[in-house]
């Protein structure tokens, strides 16, 4: 009798909702919210990995991408921890809100299959998007669903002009530790005053209450992810016991998310360990601490006052659509379950090597991406580029309306014309 057995569907274990696997190294992704990130990363943050965003100066564009990860577990039911000691957190006032497939596909018009197909080049039709406004794929997808409810998609789409709804902040699994709860939970004898052992110890029996992944479960039994956002870590609201207190906190919490189905996006201000300009080597050692880093350095926010900021902001068209806001530096991509990182072979924006930064973000009305970084066009696009007709400073030299002019003849066409 052989020994071979065939593995029928029913025998698999099942993945979570609203994850992939990496066709590279085959770990399991979720996405960050932000579909130009997830490109960034080689597809999304790996399960069991550490994102760390290093914040810029006087902005808050760290903020807006935490707020992204965080709508991303509510609409995809992931189980959200957010930790945050510099301010109190309102998911109903915070979070970016969504709209269902089912809604943009109500109010919006018919689309005529073949006027669409006849507005972009044949090759570059069924290339995949970047900015996550594909409907076609999240249509095929639903629709290939035998059951009932409609799948989850991996990215959805989000609007910075809505809030999210009252009503699915109130059902959503969350664990808020911020502000004076953070501050009173880690006064207790049993930590005295060390906000970094309160929080790993909080985060550790998340962990343990149903995604560790050392914890086997039943047949058919589908599991669910844990998102952990940390915001400001580092700052001067963080009491430690020493000064090497947030090495130890990252190691250990690096330690305790290899063994489980969770995630983790952390914000840390890098411009408060600086010298003179220069960075302190504490920087790099809590860097290499984590799986993933990108630096945010906007061109407001990089050697400008607060005052220099209002008064830019104040001016009129001081800003377009088409104007970048920063540059976006990648210092380390994540390599779980591999020896190099698979950004080279799975990214559209980045690919893989070089020291050249040709990144940039902007903040829209309605989203953030990040693009390539382009220069703009010398002059302005304002300015018109050619002449009108009836301009009579088109005229070639020497060329008078209704006159003779050198080489040429009233009423035809210069033969040195081209």
């Amino acid at each position: 009798m052989s020994s071979f057995r065939k593995r029928v569907p029913e025998s698999q274990p099942k993945i979570p909702p609203a994850t992939r696997l990496n066709a590279h190294s085959a770990q399991l992704l979720v996405s960050t919210g932000v579909p130009s990130l997830d490109d960034l990363l080689g597809g999304g943050l790996p399960v069991g990995g550490m994102l760390m965003i290093e914040e810029d100066r006087q902005t808050g564009y760290s903020n807006t991408l935490l707020s992204y990860f965080s709508s991303q577990s509510l609409a995809a039911g992931h189980k959200l921890c957010i930790v945050n000691a510099d301010q109190e957190i309102d998911l109903k006032t915070q979070l970016p809100g969504w709209a269902t497939l089912n809604t943009v596909q109500a109010d919006a018009p018919v689309k005529d299959s073949t006027n669409e197909a006849m507005k972009i080049a044949w090759r570059y039709q069924n290339l995949p998007r970047v900015d996550g406004d594909d409907d076609a794929n999240r249509q095929k997808t639903g629709s290939s669903s035998t059951s009932e409810a409609a799948e989850i998609p991996f990215c959805e789409r989000f609007d910075l002009m809505l809030r999210i709804q009252p009503a699915i902040a109130d059902q959503a699994q969350v664990e808020v530790l911020d502000g004076d709860r953070l501050l009173r939970l880690a006064s207790s004898e049993k930590y005295g005053g060390d906000m970094y052992q309160c929080v790993l110890d909080h985060i550790s029996s998340l962990i343990d209450d149903g995604f560790s992944s050392l914890k086997p479960v039943a047949l058919n039994t589908e599991r669910n992810i844990l998102r952990i956002e940390i915001g400001s870590l580092g700052s001067g609201f963080w009491q430690g016991s020493d000064s090497l207190a947030i090495l130890k906190f990252l190691h250990r919490l690096r330690g305790i998310l290899r063994y489980s189905y969770a995630v983790c996006v952390i914000s840390f201000p890098a411009y408060l360990y600086e010298d003179s300009g220069t960075r302190l080597p504490i920087v790099r050692r809590i860097e290499h601490l984590c799986d993933a880093v990108i630096e945010l350095e906007s061109f407001e926010g990089a050697y400008a006052s607060p005052s220099d900021i209002v008064a830019r902001q104040a001016k009129s068209g001081a800003s377009t659509s088409q104007d970048y806001h920063g540059f976006v530096h990648i210092h380390k991509l994540p390599r779980l379950n591999s020896l190099t990182a698979s950004v080279g072979r799975l990214s559209l924006l980045h690919t893989g090597g070089g020291s050249a930064n040709n990144l940039a973000f902007r903040l829209r009305r309605k989203k953030f991406s990040i693009e390539t970084y382009h220069l703009p066009i010398e002059g302005g696009v304002s300015e018109r580029r050619v002449p009108a007709k009836d301009d009579p400073k088109a005229l070639r030299p020497g060329i008078s309306v209704g006159g003779i002019g050198c080489g040429s003849t009233p009423g035809r066409k210069d033969p040195l014309e081209f």
